[in-house]
């Protein structure tokens, strides 16, 4: 194994952890404000973490899926990511509603939304965990057994 193989890992790992703990915030915070200002800040809170998964998620489909697709079969990444851009698209135009709302009056969509992040994380957390199966060092090995390849593999990372 190479370092460029742990590295690749570690990075990854860290992105998918800080996306857990935003969406993890998310699901605890939304459905526990009340005043309106405190729905206001929940919601900006996941619009924020819709942009990053967004950004993650298209970084993954432009650059990532076809390094790993040329190596080793990942068809069922591209169901989910199909599934999760429909439920984002939800969860979005909810919160966006609701900030423009100033909070006020979205008890209904706030139970609808809640109900889309839950989705969203029965989507997004085994993929994730997947994913860093995948990209473990242990199995990235096998896919790319050296450097080099990894690196030609991954020629973004630098």
């Amino acid at each position: 194994m190479s370092r460029f193989h742990q590295y690749y890992y570690d990075h990854l790992v860290a992105i998918h952890n800080h996306l857990r703990q935003e969406l993890k915030s998310c699901l605890r915070t939304v459905p526990t404000a009340t005043q309106p200002a405190a729905v206001k800040n929940s919601l900006r809170n996941v619009l924020l973490f819709c942009r990053h998964l967004q950004g993650h998620h298209d970084l993954e489909e432009a650059v990532v899926f076809p390094s790993f697709a040329a190596v080793t079969d990942i068809s069922h990444w591209s169901n989910s990511h199909e599934t999760l851009d429909h439920t984002l698209d939800n969860i979005r135009k909810l919160a966006q509603k609701g900030v423009d709302q100033d909070g006020k009056d979205f008890t209904t969509e706030k139970e609808t939304l809640v109900e889309e992040l839950q989705k969203l994380s029965d989507i997004v957390l085994p993929h994730l965990s997947d994913e860093e199966f995948l990209s473990s060092p242990a199995e990235s090995i096998k896919l790319w057994p050296t450097e080099k390849e990894m690196r030609r593999a991954f020629a973004w990372m630098g």
